[in-house]
């Protein structure tokens, strides 16, 4: 690999593995959501996605990842294309 890419590289792999966390880590507090709503279905279901559940958080903070994730997948392309065109 290219010396000028392995930075680029480096966090498109690191913004990869943090979605990749944040998006099972939101999977699973969903699962675990669900279970709840048949039980209260009267008092648990408006707080689910209230400002400061949970699950709101997880959400967000998956949104999160996958924006960083993708503005890295685009960086790296920028990059190889232009080591591309040097060449």
């Amino acid at each position: 690999m290219h010396p000028d890419l392995k930075t680029r590289h480096r966090l498109f792999v690191q913004a990869s593995q943090s979605y990749a966390v944040a998006d099972r880590a939101w999977r699973i507090g969903l699962r675990n959501a669900r279970s709840l709503v048949p039980i209260a279905v009267s008092s648990k279901v408006s707080t689910l996605g209230a400002p400061g559940s949970r699950i709101r958080k997880l959400y967000e903070d998956r949104e999160k990842a996958l924006q960083r994730f993708q503005v890295a997948h685009v960086k790296f392309d920028i990059a190889r294309a232009r080591i591309a065109q040097q060449q």
